[in-house]
């Protein structure tokens, strides 16, 4: 019996080591898979540098914690209904009217994609909008006094987009955790794409140059057969030589930064370093009334607190976001 318990325990431990390194497994695999989808968006002559997958595993698993971790400070699910829209003050406020609500599920090309595949029952996904903030003009209680043309903000969404719904939670995140990743990988393509047509466009000009250094060259070298020098002529030669040579030294410079699939591997690994310096979330705040116009929150004050996240990337755009539930029926069209 006391063997019997040894080996139970034994076999326990061991379980529990072989279901850890499975595990390590798995997610070694999945890094892997990450790592060939972002780096096909980035550039995929990044596959020519040796190692690459050794190089960006550190990174590009940082890079998914990161993102996970933003999402985990996103608020919800808040169930999405047309008809329990008035019965929440957060639906109330992200939705002009229970018909636009029905629209933008109706409508979402990633809730139809799941649609087509057969999917029924609860759906959970990411609501995105752009937030809208404008002055208005209307009453305001003070007191026993009703004072009118009082200066007010009210706020409203609109753009209203759904992403990663799937049939539960965790799978949402995963795929949420997906479009941060491409997100990422996208910056790193811009960057790189723009470092490449820039270095096109100057060696274009760079034979442009040596064409107009060739022609006013020869025009020289024919007058100076049979006459003087042309002033004029020789200083268009000595500005198409000068204009050449800083094309030159210009080129010179972008190839230190973009001639080798390594410095394309340099461009996303340090961006899969620094995920924060392009994508953030902060919370966002709101007292609102049943108006959407923004209130006070003292004593008395009749408004309802709404929270929401903020997503932005550098700064060029951003979107509030919270996390949604809906039901998806067999005959939706």
């Amino acid at each position: 019996m006391k063997w019997q318990n040894g080996r139970d325990r034994l076999g326990g431990w061991l379980g529990h080591i072989w279901q850890h390194y499975q595990d390590r497994g798995e997610q070694e695999s999945h890094v892997r898979q990450i790592t060939d989808y972002v780096v096909q968006i980035a550039d995929p002559v990044i596959r020519q540098a040796k190692g690459y997958r050794k190089v960006l595993h550190e990174p590009i698993a940082g890079s998914m914690e990161y993102c996970q971790a933003l999402i985990d400070a996103i608020p919800g699910p808040v169930v999405l209904d047309k008809n329990r829209y008035y019965d929440d003050p957060l639906v109330k406020a992200l939705f002009a009217s229970p018909d636009e609500l029905e629209e933008v599920l109706r409508l979402s090309p990633d809730v139809n994609a799941l649609r087509k595949r057969g999917q029924t029952g609860e759906v959970v996904a990411l609501l995105t909008m752009t937030q809208q903030e404008k002055t208005i003009f209307g009453h305001q209680q003070e007191g026993e006094m009703l004072v009118r043309d009082v200066r007010q903000q009210a706020v409203s969404f609109f753009d209203h987009r759904i992403v990663a719904p799937a049939a539960d939670l965790a799978l949402t995140k995963a795929g949420i955790v997906n479009r941060g990743l491409e997100v990422l990988a996208t910056v790193a393509m811009e960057q790189i794409t723009t470092l490449r047509s820039r270095k096109a466009e100057l060696q274009g000009k760079k034979e442009y140059l040596k064409g107009i250094q060739k022609i006013l060259g020869g025009k020289n070298h024919v007058r100076e057969m049979f006459a003087s020098r042309d002033p004029v002529n020789w200083e268009e030669l000595r500005k198409a030589e000068k204009a050449l040579a800083e094309v030159e030294e210009e080129l010179e410079r972008l190839r230190e930064h973009i001639a080798t699939p390594e410095q394309s591997l340099g461009y996303l690994e340090a961006i899969m370093r620094k995920p924060g310096d392009i994508l953030e979330v902060h919370n966002q705040f709101f007292r609102l009334n049943w108006m959407g116009v923004r209130v006070d929150d003292g004593p008395g004050s009749d408004g309802n607190d709404i929270t929401l996240a903020e997503f932005s990337l550098q700064e060029e755009f951003r979107r509030s976001a919270v996390l949604v539930s809906f039901a998806l029926g067999a005959t939706s069209s």
